[in-house]
């Protein structure tokens, strides 16, 4: 994996987080976002979303959180950046938002 920037907080990254987490596990394994399990089965997808979404005041929230997906240990760190890493790998993924995974067919968050 060439880099394990995935979005900018402060620049605004537009996608949720879980979208993201499910992107960067399908380009590690070569496969469609809707070809894994949904995401629900191993988190909330929306409370992984509103554990790193901005503050009230819209300040960037900054954290660690680990879970295991469809076998493989992730780690999603927001600092001035989103970092994703896959079994100990940063992570190297385009995030989509939430309007394209609409347009994949069943959403890969499984929300």
């Amino acid at each position: 994996m060439s880099n394990s920037f995935i979005g900018s907080i402060d620049d605004g990254f537009d996608g949720d987080i879980s979208i993201a987490v499910v992107t960067a596990v399908a380009t590690e394994r070569d496969v469609e976002p809707t070809e894994l399990p949904p995401l629900y089965e191993s988190i909330d997808p929306d409370a992984l979303d509103a554990l790193f979404a901005p503050t009230r005041t819209g300040g960037p929230r900054r954290g660690r959180l680990e879970f295991t997906y469809d076998g493989h240990a992730i780690v999603v760190e927001c600092g001035s950046d989103l970092e994703i890493t896959i079994d100990g790998t940063p992570a190297a993924a385009e995030p989509i938002s939430a309007g394209r995974a609409d347009r994949l067919g069943d959403s890969p968050t499984g929300a």
